[in-house]
């Protein structure tokens, strides 16, 4: 896990839009690792038990062969920079850039290098109020005025506005589909009329997908294979159903140092659609 959070690119500054949980997510590594320790402390390990290592092992990779790999597919899925949710029948693509996290709460993005974020989550507003009145409702401070306009999204009614904090801009969005309304909040360190566009074209995206690309849309899985001879580290993370730096996620997925090789007859992970 430790390995694998260091894809993530790293944030720059707080990025606090009057909600302390603005990029929040999974708990911290260690506080994951110190779970998962405790968790697995309540059974007994193989030679606790007089088992067979070997024999562990082939049931283990058996038992997860096939298993769902990353996110939990009611909360939708990463697919590189755009994310679909075919439970609730919508899509929407990141800005160049950006890497997605899906989480219980939000989506969360944030680009290479850390100077623009972008959260995405949903929530009740009544339908006699205007999407204007609710983002200066009072859920965010420092909202412009000015700034205020009512917007249509694909068909869908939709309502932006500015705001600036201490080290952070922010371009806000609401958008009301079916009997929710799904907010973006884009965050820059200094907001600029390209930042709007580039913001802008994103929310655009928003959009309701279609019967077939949801009956399309699958989670990744896991899948063990037996390593024949001829195959490479390059090889078989060339198979990984993954949208960037594959080689190293392999290697993470199998426990794999730069410079380890395969050994022929062994079996290893990779992900699959």
């Amino acid at each position: 896990m430790e390995h694998n959070s260091q894809f993530k690119p790293e944030q720059s500054g707080a990025i606090n839009p009057a909600a302390p949980d603005f990029l929040s997510s999974h708990p911290a590594t260690p506080e994951r690792i110190t779970n998962a320790i405790a968790a697995a402390r309540q059974y007994r390990s193989p030679a606790d038990a007089g088992g067979n290592f070997a024999q562990a092992k082939a049931a283990y990779l058996a038992d997860i062969n096939g298993i769902v790999y990353g996110e939990d597919p009611g909360e939708g899925f990463v697919r590189g920079h755009r994310f679909l949710h075919p439970k609730l029948g919508f899509t929407f693509t990141a800005p160049e850039g950006f890497t997605l996290d899906n989480t219980a709460q939000a989506v969360l993005g944030i680009k290479r290098g850390g100077s623009e974020a972008l959260r995405l989550d949903v929530v009740r507003v009544p339908a006699e109020q205007t999407l204007g009145a609710y983002l200066t409702s009072g859920w965010i401070e420092n909202i412009d005025p000015s700034t205020v306009e009512d917007i249509s999204i694909n068909g869908f009614l939709g309502a932006t506005a500015a705001a600036k904090g201490d080290q952070w801009d922010f371009r806000l969005y609401a958008i009301r589909f079916g009997s929710d309304v799904y907010r973006f909040i884009f965050a820059a360190k200094h907001r600029t009329p390209e930042t709007d566009r580039v913001f802008r074209d994103s929310v655009g995206s928003f959009r309701r997908m279609s019967i077939a690309e949801t009956e399309q849309a699958k989670p990744l899985r896991l899948r063990v294979m037996t390593v024949a001879p001829g195959d490479t580290v390059e090889k078989l993370a060339g198979k990984m159903a993954v949208a960037d730096r594959a080689l190293d996620r392999f290697r993470i997925l199998n426990g794999l140092d730069s410079g380890d090789k395969l050994q022929p007859g062994s079996e290893v992970k990779i992900v699959v659609e």
